[in-house]
Protein backbone atom coordinates (compact mmCIF):
# COMPACT_ATOMS: atom_id res chain seq x y z
CA UNK A 1 0.00 0.00 0.00
CA UNK A 2 1.35 3.34 -0.90
CA UNK A 3 1.99 5.87 2.15
CA UNK A 4 0.91 9.65 1.88
CA UNK A 5 4.51 10.43 0.89
CA UNK A 6 4.38 7.95 -2.29
CA UNK A 7 1.29 9.46 -2.96
CA UNK A 8 2.93 13.10 -2.84
CA UNK A 9 6.26 11.99 -5.10
CA UNK A 10 3.30 10.36 -7.72
CA UNK A 11 1.21 13.50 -8.08
CA UNK A 12 4.40 15.50 -8.77
CA UNK A 13 5.11 13.51 -11.76
CA UNK A 14 1.76 12.88 -12.73
CA UNK A 15 1.19 17.04 -12.31
CA UNK A 16 4.60 17.81 -14.33
CA UNK A 17 3.74 15.44 -16.96
CA UNK A 18 0.09 16.47 -17.16
CA UNK A 19 1.29 20.22 -17.61
CA UNK A 20 3.47 19.16 -20.61
CA UNK A 21 0.89 16.91 -22.28
CA UNK A 22 -1.65 19.57 -21.99
CA UNK A 23 0.93 22.96 -23.34
CA UNK A 24 2.09 20.31 -26.26
CA UNK A 25 -2.10 19.48 -26.99
CA UNK A 26 -0.94 15.77 -26.56
CA UNK A 27 -3.30 15.13 -23.26
CA UNK A 28 -5.39 12.43 -24.83
CA UNK A 29 -2.60 10.84 -26.77
CA UNK A 30 -0.51 10.43 -23.01
CA UNK A 31 -3.54 9.05 -21.40
CA UNK A 32 -4.06 6.33 -23.54
CA UNK A 33 -0.31 5.21 -23.49
CA UNK A 34 -0.23 5.84 -19.86
CA UNK A 35 -3.61 3.71 -19.34
CA UNK A 36 -2.05 0.86 -21.62
CA UNK A 37 1.44 1.28 -20.00
CA UNK A 38 -0.22 0.22 -16.49
CA UNK A 39 -2.17 -2.38 -17.64
CA UNK A 40 0.89 -3.70 -18.88
CA UNK A 41 2.60 -3.23 -15.36
CA UNK A 42 -0.37 -5.11 -13.90
CA UNK A 43 -0.80 -7.46 -15.81
CA UNK A 44 3.01 -8.72 -16.79
CA UNK A 45 5.08 -9.42 -13.58
CA UNK A 46 7.73 -10.34 -15.29
CA UNK A 47 8.36 -6.66 -16.68
CA UNK A 48 7.35 -4.91 -13.15
CA UNK A 49 9.34 -7.23 -11.42
CA UNK A 50 12.21 -6.35 -13.78
CA UNK A 51 11.60 -2.33 -13.74
CA UNK A 52 11.50 -2.22 -9.98
CA UNK A 53 14.66 -5.00 -9.23
CA UNK A 54 17.52 -2.84 -7.75
CA UNK A 55 20.06 -5.13 -9.11
CA UNK A 56 19.25 -4.26 -12.69
CA UNK A 57 21.33 -1.23 -13.66
CA UNK A 58 19.33 1.82 -14.99
CA UNK A 59 20.70 1.75 -18.62
CA UNK A 60 19.39 -1.73 -19.29
CA UNK A 61 15.93 -0.86 -17.96
CA UNK A 62 16.30 2.01 -20.65
CA UNK A 63 17.29 0.23 -22.95
CA UNK A 64 14.24 -2.41 -22.41
CA UNK A 65 12.03 0.47 -22.90
CA UNK A 66 13.41 1.87 -25.74
CA UNK A 67 13.33 -1.23 -27.32
CA UNK A 68 9.89 -2.05 -26.59
CA UNK A 69 7.92 1.28 -26.38
CA UNK A 70 10.28 3.20 -29.03
CA UNK A 71 7.92 3.93 -32.23
CA UNK A 72 4.74 3.00 -30.38
CA UNK A 73 4.78 5.45 -27.59
CA UNK A 74 4.88 8.78 -27.89
CA UNK A 75 8.20 10.93 -27.70
CA UNK A 76 6.67 12.51 -24.60
CA UNK A 77 5.71 9.35 -22.85
CA UNK A 78 8.67 7.43 -23.66
CA UNK A 79 10.66 10.24 -22.63
CA UNK A 80 8.91 10.32 -19.29
CA UNK A 81 9.36 6.56 -18.42
CA UNK A 82 12.69 7.12 -18.97
CA UNK A 83 13.34 9.59 -16.79
CA UNK A 84 11.37 7.80 -14.29
CA UNK A 85 13.84 5.41 -14.32
CA UNK A 86 17.04 7.77 -14.51
CA UNK A 87 15.69 9.20 -11.04
CA UNK A 88 14.97 5.57 -9.61
CA UNK A 89 11.10 6.69 -9.26
CA UNK A 90 10.20 3.20 -11.57
CA UNK A 91 8.51 1.85 -8.41
CA UNK A 92 6.00 4.58 -8.61
CA UNK A 93 4.45 4.01 -11.85
CA UNK A 94 1.36 2.88 -11.05
CA UNK A 95 0.51 5.23 -8.26
CA UNK A 96 1.79 8.17 -11.18
CA UNK A 97 -0.05 6.35 -14.01
CA UNK A 98 -3.32 6.71 -11.29
CA UNK A 99 -2.75 10.13 -10.48
CA UNK A 100 -2.33 10.99 -14.01
CA UNK A 101 -5.59 9.70 -15.24
CA UNK A 102 -7.46 10.88 -12.33
CA UNK A 103 -5.51 14.52 -12.60
CA UNK A 104 -6.33 13.90 -16.33
CA UNK A 105 -10.28 13.62 -15.94
CA UNK A 106 -10.17 16.63 -13.33
CA UNK A 107 -9.09 19.65 -15.52
CA UNK A 108 -11.73 17.78 -18.31
CA UNK A 109 -14.74 18.61 -16.15
CA UNK A 110 -15.00 14.67 -15.97
CA UNK A 111 -16.33 12.32 -12.96
CA UNK A 112 -15.23 8.68 -13.33
CA UNK A 113 -17.88 6.98 -11.83
CA UNK A 114 -17.07 2.88 -10.84
CA UNK A 115 -19.97 0.74 -11.62
CA UNK A 116 -19.84 -2.95 -10.68
CA UNK A 117 -22.66 -5.60 -12.24
CA UNK A 118 -23.57 -8.97 -12.50
CA UNK A 119 -23.74 -8.47 -16.40
CA UNK A 120 -22.56 -6.03 -18.86
CA UNK A 121 -24.36 -3.16 -19.22
CA UNK A 122 -25.84 -2.32 -22.85
CA UNK A 123 -25.44 0.72 -24.16
CA UNK A 124 -28.97 2.23 -23.26
CA UNK A 125 -28.45 1.34 -19.99
CA UNK A 126 -24.89 2.89 -19.55
CA UNK A 127 -26.21 6.29 -21.48
CA UNK A 128 -29.53 6.08 -18.84
CA UNK A 129 -26.65 5.59 -15.97
CA UNK A 130 -24.60 8.72 -17.70
CA UNK A 131 -27.91 10.91 -17.91
CA UNK A 132 -28.82 10.36 -13.81
CA UNK A 133 -25.46 11.16 -12.53
CA UNK A 134 -24.62 13.83 -15.13
CA UNK A 135 -27.43 15.32 -14.05
CA UNK A 136 -27.29 14.78 -10.53
CA UNK A 137 -23.33 15.75 -10.51
CA UNK A 138 -23.44 18.84 -12.90
CA UNK A 139 -20.35 17.02 -14.63
CA UNK A 140 -19.54 15.02 -17.48
CA UNK A 141 -19.55 11.54 -16.33
CA UNK A 142 -17.40 8.43 -17.09
CA UNK A 143 -18.15 5.07 -16.51
CA UNK A 144 -15.65 2.58 -15.50
CA UNK A 145 -17.25 -0.67 -15.27
CA UNK A 146 -16.46 -4.35 -13.95
CA UNK A 147 -18.59 -7.20 -13.76
CA UNK A 148 -18.46 -9.09 -10.79
CA UNK A 149 -20.76 -12.30 -10.85
CA UNK A 150 -21.38 -12.44 -7.49
CA UNK A 151 -23.53 -9.67 -7.06
CA UNK A 152 -26.49 -11.64 -9.14
CA UNK A 153 -28.13 -8.41 -10.53
CA UNK A 154 -28.40 -4.82 -9.69
CA UNK A 155 -25.34 -2.48 -9.10
CA UNK A 156 -23.08 -1.10 -7.27
CA UNK A 157 -22.00 2.51 -7.78
CA UNK A 158 -18.88 4.20 -6.49
CA UNK A 159 -18.31 7.95 -6.61
CA UNK A 160 -15.68 9.05 -4.92
CA UNK A 161 -16.05 7.52 -1.31
CA UNK A 162 -19.88 7.45 -1.93
CA UNK A 163 -21.07 4.04 -2.47
CA UNK A 164 -24.86 3.19 -3.44
CA UNK A 165 -25.16 -0.73 -3.43
CA UNK A 166 -28.19 -1.84 -5.29
CA UNK A 167 -27.02 -5.20 -5.90
CA UNK A 168 -29.57 -8.19 -5.66
CA UNK A 169 -26.92 -9.93 -3.63
CA UNK A 170 -27.12 -7.09 -1.23
CA UNK A 171 -30.86 -6.74 -0.92
CA UNK A 172 -31.37 -10.55 -0.18
CA UNK A 173 -29.05 -10.14 2.43
CA UNK A 174 -30.85 -7.62 3.86
CA UNK A 175 -34.39 -9.34 3.91
CA UNK A 176 -32.50 -12.51 5.40
CA UNK A 177 -31.16 -10.36 8.16
CA UNK A 178 -34.67 -8.79 8.64
CA UNK A 179 -36.39 -12.24 8.82
CA UNK A 180 -33.70 -13.44 11.26
CA UNK A 181 -34.71 -9.99 13.12
CA UNK A 182 -38.28 -10.66 13.37
CA UNK A 183 -37.34 -14.17 14.85
CA UNK A 184 -40.82 -16.08 14.36
CA UNK A 185 -41.44 -18.13 16.97
CA UNK A 186 -43.70 -21.49 17.62
CA UNK A 187 -46.41 -18.52 19.26
CA UNK A 188 -47.27 -17.55 16.04
CA UNK A 189 -48.85 -20.98 14.58
CA UNK A 190 -52.76 -22.18 15.09
CA UNK A 191 -52.92 -25.77 16.49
Amino acid sequence: MASSGDESLANVYAVALLDLAFEKGVHGEVLAELREFGALLESEGLFASFLNTPKVREDAKQELIKKVFGGVLSDLTLHFLLVTIEKKRQFYLPQIVEAFIAGYHERMGELVVDIASATALDDKQRDRLRALLGKKHQQEIILRERIEEGLLGGLVIQVGDSRVDGSLRTRLEAIGERLRAARVSEDLYED
